[in-house]
């Protein structure tokens, strides 16, 4: 059974302190709604569980993005997904599950967690996510098996322009 994860760094924020409690700005939320409409009309990202770091403006791009996409999922926010949280605690929560997830969250988080399951080092730096940019991981599992994380697209909101 094929699994997808799908790694989405939040929207343009605004310039509020403190860190945790910056919005979307005017801008992000073009961002969303422009990526949300070419990925709604491909049909690309169908996710089981929507993760999300408890900082407002991932909360804010994973309920746009759900919206936009006109997802049923819920939303949850999970911890271990914040600028600098240690990767592995995620990736340990996305280990054992089949599901499709999408994780929202920050950088230098996502290309630290990207790198650790694409390489199984979180120091080798192999991926950049942009604002706004979601990065489409795929592998094969049956059971508590599976093959290694393969990328299998890695698209922002500059694409749709």
């Amino acid at each position: 059974m094929e699994q997808t994860l799908y790694l989405v760094r939040h929207a343009h924020a605004g310039a509020f302190q403190p860190d945790s409690e910056r919005p979307l700005s005017v801008k992000g939320k073009k961002q969303i709604e422009r990526i949300s409409s070419a990925l709604r009309e491909k049909g690309l990202i169908e996710p089981s569980a929507i993760w999300h770091s408890p900082y407002l403006r991932a909360i804010e791009t994973a309920t746009l993005l759900h919206e936009g996409l006109g997802l049923s999922v819920g939303l949850e926010t999970i911890d271990g997904i914040t600028p600098f949280d240690d990767p592995s605690k995620i990736a340990e929560c996305i280990d054992p599950s089949n599901e499709d997830i999408m994780v929202v969250g920050h950088e230098p988080n996502l290309s630290s967690l990207a790198s650790l399951l694409l390489s199984g080092s979180q120091s080798f730096q192999c991926i950049v996510f942009p604002k706004t940019s979601i990065l489409s991981l795929t592998r094969l599992k049956v059971s508590d098996q599976s093959t290694p994380w393969q990328i299998n697209w890695h698209i922002s909101h500059r694409h749709f322009k």
